[in-house]
């Protein structure tokens, strides 16, 4: 029983590691956010368990620059 439930722990924290990546990656190009500034939504990004996903949903601003 042990077992599954650090499985499922490591699970959530690759999971998580992989969400950071993606929102810090979609935060830096922006000019624009919304709520707090990009060094708040870098700090509730690294901070929160699965604070990316509350960026990805409620801080991306409407402009993104294109590479």
């Amino acid at each position: 029983m042990a077992e599954y439930i650090l499985i499922i722990i490591a699970a959530l924290f690759v999971i998580n590691l992989g969400l950071i990546a993606w929102a810090i990656t979609d935060l830096m190009p922006r000019e624009n956010v919304k709520y707090l500034p990009k060094t708040g939504w870098i700090a509730v990004i690294a901070i929160v368990f699965f604070g990316s996903v509350i960026y990805l949903l409620a801080g991306r601003g409407n402009d993104h620059k294109s590479l």
